[in-house]
């Protein structure tokens, strides 16, 4: 009598059952490794953006608290132009802070020279000649005219906010509200004087509580009593992130912007106090 042996396999439907758990367990393997990969470039460009950002504030915050250094009290250096400018570097009271100053170097004469004495920053497109449509920090060395052009600082900064503290009776401290808060105010109208103040609600901050139309002081203050200034530097990323939106409404200075776009965005504020302002 002849016995027939049969080798056991798998069934068609084990197989099956087979190829769907490791389709499952492959698909939940690259769904982590995305989600990780994701999370690990996000993570880098908000380093990369934070990093910009902080190198670009500590350099305007160094040459903002030398404005006005004048070893010889010749009374020529000071805060000297805050107008809002275009991204063409003309007037718009619809566009960025800027400001412009001038620090006695050596030599130390007293005179404001062609050179390095007249520092200027704000917001334009870069390069000028064929701009990209990315915001960039401008600084300017020398006097507008007959000096240098506007140079690039730091990348992708989409807007600068400023707001000055005045010492408008000769006390040496700000000027402050009577509440006791510190007044921080700009010039609306371009006519290089205080005449706003951004905290509306008198409550010490500058933030979405407040009317970004401003309190209008009760007279302009010219740019001489400017003792200390208030920096915002709102900073995007390089690339839009299909999966995220940027909703937030951000305050920078006078200006409230909401992006509402893919790219990541972080915003950086910093107070400066002028001592050279203050002698």
């Amino acid at each position: 009598m002849i016995k027939t042996s049969y080798i056991k396999g798998f069934t068609l439907i084990e197989l099956l059952v087979a190829i769907v758990i490791a389709g499952l367990v492959a698909g939940a393997m690259y769904a982590s490794y995305r989600s990780q990969q994701d999370s690990y470039v996000a993570q880098q460009e908000l380093a990369s953006l934070q990093q910009n950002l902080r190198a670009a504030l500590f350099y305007m915050e160094r040459e903002i608290r030398l404005a006005g250094y004048d070893p010889r009290e010749s009374g020529n250096f000071g805060i000297t132009d805050i107008r809002l400018r275009d991204l063409n570097d003309n007037l718009d009271a619809n566009g960025n802070s800027s400001i412009e100053f001038t620090i006695d170097r050596p030599p130390e004469d007293g005179i404001i020279g062609p050179g390095d004495e007249t520092i200027y920053y704000s917001i334009f497109d870069n390069p000028v000649a064929t701009p990209d449509g990315n915001l960039d920090l401008a600084r300017r060395v020398g006097p507008r005219v007959g000096g240098g052009g506007r140079q690039l600082l730091a990348q992708n900064i989409i807007a600068l906010g400023l707001a000055y503290a005045f010492d408008n009776d000769g006390n040496k401290v700000p000027d402050a509200t009577p509440a006791g808060n510190i007044i921080w105010a700009i010039d609306s109208n371009n006519d290089n004087s205080l005449d706003l103040s951004l905290d509306t609600n008198d409550d010490g901050n500058i933030d979405t509580q407040d009317n970004p139309a401003g309190v209008p002081l009760v007279s302009p203050v010219t740019v001489d009593k400017i003792i200390a200034v208030r920096i915002w530097l709102l900073a995007r990323g390089t690339t839009q992130d299909p999966s995220h939106t940027d909703n937030t409404t951000y305050v920078v200075g006078h200006r409230r912007i909401t992006p509402n776009n893919g790219f990541r965005h972080r915003l950086f504020s910093s107070i400066v106090k002028c001592r050279n302002l203050l002698l």
